[in-house]
Parts: structure tokens; sequence; C-alpha cells
């Protein structure tokens, strides 16, 4: 189903983990938040941020009237965003686990030596659908090392592990994707050959071992004491007015 008829629908706002407690999933850090989508407005400017990068930007789908990407792998996604201060989302990825179709297994097997099965029965889930905001992509978040996709990576994580019990994360990106992720210590594999789509556009599928990133992406480790220095000053904030 296209892009322009799904985009008039409001997708579920909950799915097969309606009773998962996801609101401790997230980080807070200087100047900005992540978190995973639960309301339908947090969901729209997903689908708003998307349609910007995935429609007006690259054209790879059609733009809709209403200007939301949605497609048909969102009835059974969860959507990891970043925002800033000021409530504006900058970035957006999304994950889907392994009992749903996979955007990678409809378009992309090819990009899978052994089979999508063979990836599916190793406890992953996919990642897809990353989108940043055009002022965000080159630059670090505030005075920290991190950038939008270390921060939506990072709770794309702890999702994975803590709420949906997946060891590993299936992401099909340009080549140069996976590059980037092992320079940053992120425990990464390519799965099959670089495919060259009909655009000229390349990918390949690679696989993230979560349990061993943990310990080797040292951007995880920075987000948990950014994280952890900010909810003690709230929490010191909040001893000091009630000692007022």
């Amino acid at each position: 189903m296209s892009s322009n008829n799904l985009s008039k629908l409001n997708l579920p706002m909950t799915n097969a983990l309606d009773n998962a407690d996801i609101s401790n999933i997230g980080f807070v850090i200087p100047g900005y938040k992540s978190y995973i989508a639960v309301t339908q407005e947090q969901k729209d400017k997903a689908y708003r941020l998307r349609h910007e990068v995935y429609s007006k930007e690259l054209k790879w789908v059609p733009e809709s009237p209403d200007g939301r990407e949605i497609d048909e792998f969102d009835a059974h996604a969860f959507l990891v965003c970043v925002e800033n201060d000021s409530g504006q989302l900058i970035g957006t990825i999304r994950v889907i686990d392994s009992a749903h179709q996979w955007l990678c297994e409809t378009y992309f097997a090819e990009t899978i030596t052994d089979g999508v099965d063979s990836i599916k029965s190793m406890s992953c889930v996919e990642s897809s659908r990353n989108a940043v905001s055009v002022d965000y992509r080159v630059t670090k978040l505030g005075s920290t090392k991190l950038t939008v996709f270390d921060l939506m990576l990072c709770t794309a994580m702890e999702f994975t592990q803590k709420i949906l019990k997946r060891e590993h994360v299936l992401v099909t990106a340009a080549p140069i994707m996976g590059v980037i992720l092992k320079r940053r210590g992120g425990a990464i594999r390519q799965v099959g050959p670089i495919v060259t789509m009909p655009d000229k556009y390349k990918i390949a599928s690679f696989i993230l071992d979560l349990a061993v990133c943990k310990d080797t992406y040292d951007l995880y480790h920075s987000c948990i004491a950014l994280h952890e220095q900010c909810m003690g000053k709230a929490t010191d904030g909040d001893k000091s007015v009630a000692s007022a």
C-alpha cells in the first residue's frame, strides 16, 4: 500500500505491547530528550519529519496531502524520537520486532545472503526510517559528543533489550553507515552484498550485537552519564523547593 493511501489513517496508538511500561525508556541530556512515541501527537511529529526527509528531500515516496509519511510497516512499529527543549522533533527512527513483516524483508531481501529468516531467528529487530532534521545532521548536541543519531540509537538499544527482549538490530542503509558505526565502537557486521538500487543508491544490511555494543559503544555510556547528571540536578532542584 502506498504512503499516500496510508497517510490518511491514524494507525493504532498501541500494539502488541499495550501493557509494557515504556515510560522509563529514553534519555534526558542538556537541551534534549529521547523517548518512545506513545500519543498520536508524538507519532504525527515523527511522520511529519519523515515526510520532510523521505518525501520532500529524497523523493523516495510521494508527497502526502496531510504532510505525514506513513507506510504499512508502521502498524506494528515503535517510534524512537528526539526533541529539543523547544519541543521540536529533530530525529526519529522506528523499531519493528521479528514477529512482524520488515521493510528489508519486503523490499531489500537481496542484501541478506542467508535470507531474512536467518536474521529473524537471532533474537533480532529491524530499525528503519531513520530521519534527522537537516539542521542537526552534522552537529553535536550542545557541548556533548553525541549526535541525534547516537541518542536515537542508544534509546533503541535500551528499548530493544529491556522491552522487546531482543539482542540484535538489523539496519539496512548506505554502506558508509556500517563504517561510521564501527569506527564509533559499534559491534556491527555486514550480512550480505552491497546492492545498487534503481536510483543508483547503494545499500547494505548490517547486524548490531547489542550485548557487545553496550561495552564497546562509548557514546552509550555518555548517554547514561549525561542522563544521570540531568536527573540528579532535577532531584536536587525538587529537594530545594521542598525545603523552602
